[in-house]
């Protein structure tokens, strides 16, 4: 299992307009625009210093109507692009014996 923790060279901004937020990657100067769904994610990953893929999950169908199957495939692939970018880092989770 991993923790997923945001980048600290990653700033987010929500836009007014309610359409979403903005993030800017300090060291790349790339920015990406996000939808409502990810700015929320975005959030949870800001108010928590690392969350489980299985805690964003839970945050998400707390806040959204969405089928749990459908909203698991997007936050896996959101996620995913999120580290492909650099926005974000997996660290892999200790097990405990």
């Amino acid at each position: 299992m991993f923790k997923i923790r945001r980048q600290n060279a990653v700033v987010f901004t929500d836009l007014e307009d309610g359409s979403g937020g903005v993030l800017l990657h300090l060291e790349s100067k790339f920015y990406y625009s996000l939808n409502p769904t990810g700015s929320f994610i975005w959030k949870q990953l800001e108010e928590k210093e690392e969350m489980t893929e299985e805690n964003l999950l839970e945050a998400v169908l707390d806040n959204f109507e969405v089928d749990a199957e459908e909203a698991k495939k997007d936050l896996e692939e959101f996620i995913e692009d999120l580290t492909r970018e650099g926005l974000v880092i997996k660290i892999q989770e200790e097990v405990k014996v």
